[in-house]
């Protein structure tokens, strides 16, 4: 059996890995994750698009015709004893709209964002297998992990009540709060996107724009959405996402992946976001028993096909044997609206010692030191 994901191009771009023996009839579906274009105006939004297009996150022109990946999509059963043997399907994110969207012309060039359509293409491309199939996860990481909260639901419409679904969004709720600084470029670049390059299609949950109608920029964000998924999910989410605190609410001292030179207001801008990630998991969880989840106190951004995905630096609460390999396979063998699996940490950065890369710091900063002295001496 092939330790490989084979590229399958059409409309739509995935790998895919086939499933045998007892997983023949198991699939997860991922989304890719990469970002989405940006800008605060819709020149900026066409240039980053253009220049997106470039690249593999934006044209599945210069893909390997062969992909691997780690973490739950290893293909062995010594590194991935779950699911080595389900059917692996990656969807490319070549779209950069998280996986929404229609075409726009700029610089003498058409840009064709064409998510929704590609989203769409895939799924009829598997519609036959998909249902005659057990167990059909949806995933996704980052961008892509949006995608999963955004898609699931949908998925769920279009499959046979047969067949058990489920969602295990990667590290996508982006909070909805300005950056530290004060702006909310996050949002206005939101608007000016929507406007650009969905006129023509709608957010896949209907019943978040049902109920939004004049705020449908909601449903582009979990915290809002989770409100009106109604299939079953496992949230994975760092509680101090780190692409959230460094790159969109430039917290520039968390490049580390840790809070240690941080100043008291980055500190306090970093604990505001821990308190409002946390409110948002049980909210969903006080609504809808059945949510299990991994959220630890640690900066990081991806966990499902990484080696985080089954390490034992990564366990909530710390050194407790729950790492996101063992939680996410209880939460699927247990009884879901009795068992309790929400695996999130409740001790604030760097409660959770093991992965809060604190130490690394503290051993950085000593090297510094020493250096510092060297070469004082050598001066002197």
């Amino acid at each position: 059996m092939a330790h490989h994901l084979q590229l399958f191009q059409q409309i739509k771009s995935f790998y895919k890995a086939e499933g045998y023996g007892t997983g023949a009839k198991k699939y997860i579906l991922h989304f890719q994750g990469g970002s989405r274009i940006g800008g605060q105006t819709y020149d900026q939004l066409l240039k980053s698009a253009l220049t997106r297009s470039k690249t593999i996150l934006g044209s599945s022109k210069n893909l390997n015709q062969q992909m691997f990946y780690h973490g739950w999509f290893e293909r062995t059963k010594t590194a991935n004893e779950y699911y080595y043997n389900w059917n692996m399907i990656h969807l490319n994110y070549c779209d950069g709209t998280r996986y929404k969207s229609d075409p726009v012309e700029y610089n003498n060039e058409k840009l064709y964002f064409r998510g929704d359509q590609i989203v769409k293409s895939w799924l009829l491309d598997l519609n036959d297998e998909l249902q005659k199939a057990e167990l059909v996860i949806v995933s996704g990481c980052s961008a892509g992990g949006i995608a999963a909260y955004f898609w699931v639901d949908y998925i769920r419409s279009k499959l046979s009540a047969n067949v058990v679904v489920y969602g295990v969004p990667d590290s996508g709720i982006f909070i909805d709060m300005p950056a530290i600084d004060g702006t909310d470029n996050q949002k206005q670049s939101l608007s000016l996107l929507m406007e650009l390059v969905n006129s023509e299609v709608t957010h896949p949950n209907s019943e978040c724009v049902k109920n939004n109608q004049q705020q449908e920029w909601k449903c582009y964000y979990a915290q809002y959405l989770l409100e009106y998924i109604k299939t079953p999910v496992f949230i994975v989410q760092s509680l101090y996402d780190y692409y959230s605190l460094s790159q969109l609410f430039k917290v520039d001292c968390s490049d580390n992946y840790n809070l240690t030179y941080c100043s008291q207001d980055q500190q306090d801008f970093s604990q505001t976001l821990y308190s409002k990630t946390y409110d948002v998991i049980m909210k969903r969880k006080q609504n809808f028993q059945e949510t299990g989840g991994f959220a630890p106190s640690c900066l990081e951004h991806c966990f499902l096909l990484t080696p985080r995905y089954d390490s034992s630096d990564w366990e909530v609460p710390g050194q407790s044997g729950n790492t996101l390999s063992n939680t996410l396979y209880k939460w699927f063998n247990s009884n879901q609206k009795y068992d309790d699996n929400l695996y999130m940490d409740g001790v604030e950065w760097p409660g959770n010692g093991h992965c809060s890369n604190s130490e690394i710091s503290n051993y950085q900063t000593q090297i510094q030191i020493i250096i510092i002295i060297i070469i004082s001496v050598i001066i002197s």
